[in-house]
């Protein structure tokens, strides 16, 4: 369990790069979430206690005054100590430069960890936006403010991670990058291949893989396999559609090929994934998804 207080904001004028929720909770021994993805991205940072921090194949232990960024349709897994549970704040984001302005702050996939010494700043400025509720066009600008101090927190300490300027013109490696996540997001379920992507945003595959890797650190093939797989999650958690129904709308009209695939990634077959998830943890689950919309 957590004790939490969370905003969330109904109604976008903003539409770049956006904040879409906020909260803070004090967390009991051993309060968990997932393993489950999210449809935006949410940074935690942690104001008193520790707990860990599970994404891939990694594991990290973190304590007050460090963070972890959660990456959309990323499977990730997070828990309080049992000893010293944590209590955090948390902002969640979305938009379609949001990957290039974490880029420029030093974050990607392979950079998700930070700290920083501003914690009380942070915990005002999120408390700050929680007492903003009001809908309106100001207050949303209002939030806005905010949650663009909350990035500066993280700056200073995180500024020497920072990317140099390469050869090649940022704003348009940028705008190809946008281009391709967009193409994803919309034709995933149509078998989509590295080169569909190249065609379409009209890059050799060996620059929309550099592209690629120097602002998200991963491949288009991996970006474009983590987006399928964790839809694949979703529709397994929240529907009772066969298999096969699943495979096809991630973009896979093989099942078998799928179902491999999916073992690869998880650790074990579709329909096991599925009939381990107890029907309480399936709808809390559907209801956090559905809150995040």
């Amino acid at each position: 369990m957590e004790q939490s207080l969370v905003l969330q904001l109904p109604n976008r004028q903003i539409q770049d790069f956006y904040l879409c929720f906020c909260g803070y909770a004090k967390c009991d021994p051993l309060h968990s979430f997932g393993p489950g993805v999210r449809p935006n991205y949410v940074i935690h940072y942690i104001l008193e206690g520790e707990g860990v921090y599970h994404v891939d194949d990694q594991n990290f232990r973190l304590h007050a005054g460090q963070g972890f960024i959660i990456e959309p349709n990323i499977l990730t897994f997070y828990q309080a100590s049992q000893a010293h549970p944590w209590s955090y704040v948390w902002v969640g984001f979305s938009g379609p430069r949001a990957p290039e302005y974490l880029s420029y702050l030093g974050f990607n996939h392979n950079h998700l960890i930070f700290k920083s010494s501003e914690s009380q700043r942070i915990r005002d400025l999120v408390f700050q936006m929680l007492r903003s509720n009001q809908n309106s066009p100001k207050n949303e600008f209002y939030l806005h403010g905010l949650f663009f101090e909350f990035f500066s927190c993280l700056i200073d300490e995180n500024a020497p991670r920072q990317q140099e300027d390469l050869s090649h013109d940022r704003e348009t490696t940028n705008r190809y990058l946008r281009e391709a996540i967009a193409y994803i997001q919309q034709h995933f379920d149509q078998g989509l291949r590295v080169s569909d992507l190249a065609d379409h945003v009209a890059v050799s595959r060996g620059y929309l893989y550099q592209i690629f890797n120097e602002t998200l650190g991963m491949s288009p093939k991996q970006y474009l396999t983590n987006f399928c797989m964790t839809r694949a999650t979703e529709l397994l958690t929240l529907d009772d559609e066969p298999v096969e129904v699943v495979a096809k709308k991630c973009g896979y009209p093989n099942p078998v090929a799928f179902s491999a695939l999916f073992r690869k990634r998880m650790g074990q077959s579709p329909t096991q994934y599925r009939n381990q998830l107890s029907a309480e943890y399936r709808e809390r689950l559907k209801k956090e998804l559905e809150s995040l919309q």
